[in-house]
């Protein structure tokens, strides 16, 4: 736990001041994360460096990860600390301000809307569309 609190610590007063803020949604932010052990695909559009424990972060080709997203890979429940992967697969959106926490996967060709929230250890199908917190399936109005 402590580890983590230095790595979080490291990221947020010096790396994302210095570096990350004026990459984000670039090529270079992704090869940062890359180096931190984040899969990272082709195409990945990340504009947030909220990524706690970055090697557990899977993000698929053509990945949206908008403005002000977490990817939460722990979760503290009774003092203990829970880790997990997050996994956002190929073509898979993220909306602004969106969470996902630990255990959770993004369906290929799937959106979640903005300020939405993917519970721990959720599986949202592939080719759909979702909103809220906790997410539902986003209807269309017609």
């Amino acid at each position: 736990m402590w580890r983590n609190e230095l790595a979080d610590t490291f990221v947020e007063v010096l790396a994302a001041p210095w570096f990350a803020q004026r990459w984000l949604g670039t090529a270079p932010l992704n090869v940062w994360l890359r180096s931190l052990g984040a899969r990272v695909g082709r195409g990945v559009w990340c504009e947030t460096y909220w990524l706690p424990e970055v090697d557990l972060i899977s993000l698929g080709d053509g990945v949206s990860v908008n403005r002000g997203c977490v990817l939460q890979t722990h979760l503290f429940h009774d003092r203990v600390m829970s880790i997990d992967t997050v996994v956002m697969r190929d073509g898979s959106t993220l909306g602004p301000h969106g969470v996902i926490l630990p255990a959770a996967a993004i369906g290929e060709n799937t959106t979640v809307g903005p300020a939405s929230l993917v519970m721990r250890g959720e599986s949202v199908p592939a080719g759909t569309r979702w909103f809220g917190n906790p997410i539902a399936a986003w209807a269309r109005r017609g």
